[in-house]
């Protein structure tokens, strides 16, 4: 069960960060998580700077206690989703998050986040 500590902390203003999150249907299939905008989250943001997390390296995502990052995040997000989607969503959530390629993919999905941002003409998180 979802606790009132669940989030999935991520780039708000980056538009695939956002299709992503629109895919996993995370407030559907997981009520009570909270979805944030990394940009508007600043305590947050400082909170796991201080534990390690670099939040433009990765989004974060707390469930039941536990804090994952990066591929993790998007593994347990295809995870959580799982039974909850249709097909395609499920395909491309594990072809993203539980797919045997998924981990070495994973940083290559944040240089083009990164690019992308800097094309819209949009910087990092602070």
């Amino acid at each position: 069960m979802p606790t009132s500590d669940d989030y999935l902390l991520y780039d708000g203003h980056c538009p695939a960060c956002n299709r992503y999150v629109e895919i996993a249907r995370l407030r559907q299939v997981y009520p009570g998580l909270r979805v944030l905008n990394a940009r508007t989250e600043p305590e947050l943001v400082a909170e796991l700077r201080r534990s390690g997390y670099e939040i433009n390296e990765g989004m974060a995502l707390r469930l039941e206690g536990k804090l994952y990052f990066g591929a993790e995040a998007t593994q347990q997000i295809a995870i959580i989703s799982r039974g909850a989607t249709a097909a395609w969503r499920r395909a491309l959530l594990a072809a993203v998050g539980t797919a045997p390629w998924s981990r070495a993919l994973y940083p290559w999905l944040n240089r083009a986040r990164k690019l992308l941002l800097r094309m819209l003409g949009r910087g990092m998180i602070r």
